[in-house]
């Protein structure tokens, strides 16, 4: 299928690792040119050595600098040209803790890291989108977001917030030809659940995840993927407001 994403400028925050970087790569293959985004340079170049051809570039911003993002959009768009979407993909991790326990400053981590960065870089790249008439974002929610889950409040209330905020910019922006979706990964194989995976002590509850999903196994990152660019392409371009989940029908229990 063609998704109609050659040439494009797709800027992708978290993309060092995980989902952002099988994001990246997904993009890549589409022949899109990508602006990989991180805190950090650590892994960043070597998301860019792995894409093919040459014409991407990274970037290094903390997500919850408004002012950085807004330098770096327009570093990337010096670099590659104006930016055609957007994949809110970064967001860290919660502590574990009730909510009644929880350090103020520790909500305020989470919510900055998983919600109001979307509203960063959206806010900085957006304007250009306007004037053009035409753009896709894609928010990284997670199935925390319709979902209660105890010990993570922040990191829950944070992913829920984002799903409704890529409502409201697709209310606000569909005049201008802009769409919004989100993506809510479920149980996913990435570095952020490694030792859930992985270490002896946690057999029981990574079994007991495993299999109350109906398909039996984590997903792998580029399962989410695949999803983020069809919804980012001319073949879902009647799309927009929606939360596709890819949880390996772990809601549908």
């Amino acid at each position: 299928m063609d998704l109609g994403l050659e040439g494009k400028v797709a800027l992708i925050t978290g993309a060092s690792r995980g989902i952002g970087r099988a994001i990246a790569l997904a993009f890549a293959r589409e022949g899109a040119a990508v602006v990989a985004t991180a805190r950090s340079r650590d892994d960043l170049d070597e998301t860019v050595q792995a894409m093919a051809g040459n014409q991407h570039c990274a970037v290094v911003a903390d997500v919850t600098d408004p002012d950085r993002i807004a330098a770096a959009v327009d570093e990337a768009t010096s670099t590659l040209g104006p930016i055609d979407i957007v994949v809110n993909n970064a967001g860290q991790r919660q502590n574990f803790g009730r909510l009644d326990e929880l350090d103020v400053e520790e909500w305020r981590r989470v919510l900055e890291a998983n919600l109001s960065s979307a509203f960063y870089v959206a806010r900085a790249v957006v304007p250009g989108m306007i004037e053009r008439r035409t753009g896709s974002i894609v928010n990284i929610a997670s199935i925390a977001g319709p979902v209660g889950f105890g010990r993570i409040g922040a990191y829950t209330a944070a992913k829920a917030g984002l799903i409704a905020l890529t409502k409201v910019m697709a209310v606000e922006w569909s005049e201008y030809g802009i769409r919004a979706n989100a993506v809510a990964p479920g149980w996913t194989e990435s570095p952020m659940n490694l030792e859930l995976r992985t270490e002896p002590e946690n057999r029981e509850l990574f079994e007991s995840i495993r299999d109350t999903t109906l398909l039996k196994r984590f997903g792998v990152p580029r399962e989410v993927a695949d999803v983020v660019v069809f919804l980012a392409g001319s073949p879902s371009s009647y799309i927009t407001g929606e939360t596709v989940m890819v949880d390996g029908g772990w809601l549908a229990v």
